[in-house]
């Protein structure tokens, strides 16, 4: 094929018959990336391009220096928490008290009540669990 003896018409329908062909293929590129994503599970891009919010554009990004929290109150000392539980318990008799109420009158938060019973409580021959969330202390037979 010469080109320089190419008139513009022919030019014209070359042109139109080259941008169907890239259409056709970017298709072609759109539904392989669909079949390898139902096989991989994963989603595929076909493009190259990146989701999402683009950088912003001039001078050098820093990030904002970290803010150190202040503790207000000092950690209690080792085995309070079980001392509390312990009295609360005895003081409650032979009812129990439920993790809601014990939390509330030892200034603990009920998590941490529901933690110390599954961890330290479970390993305590005198703490026995009434019922959902409710517990007593059965005192030593001597």
């Amino acid at each position: 094929m010469n080109l320089s003896n190419i008139s513009s018409s022919a030019l014209r329908s070359l042109i139109k018959l080259t941008e169907r062909k890239e259409a056709l293929v970017n298709e072609i590129v759109k539904i392989e990336g669909q079949l390898a994503s139902l096989f991989t599970g994963k989603p595929v891009r076909p493009t190259g391009k990146r989701r999402g919010r683009p950088a912003k554009k001039g001078g050098k990004v820093t990030k904002a220096p970290k803010k150190t929290s202040v503790r207000t109150a000092k950690r209690a000392p080792r085995g309070t928490i079980k001392k509390k539980i312990l009295a609360a318990l005895k003081a409650a008799g032979d009812a129990g008290m439920k993790v809601t109420d014990l939390s509330k009158k030892i200034g603990v938060k009920n998590a941490n009540v529901h933690v110390w019973f599954s961890s330290t409580g479970s390993k305590m021959a005198e703490i026995k669990k009434v019922g959902k969330g409710h517990y007593k202390l059965q005192e030593k037979k001597a």
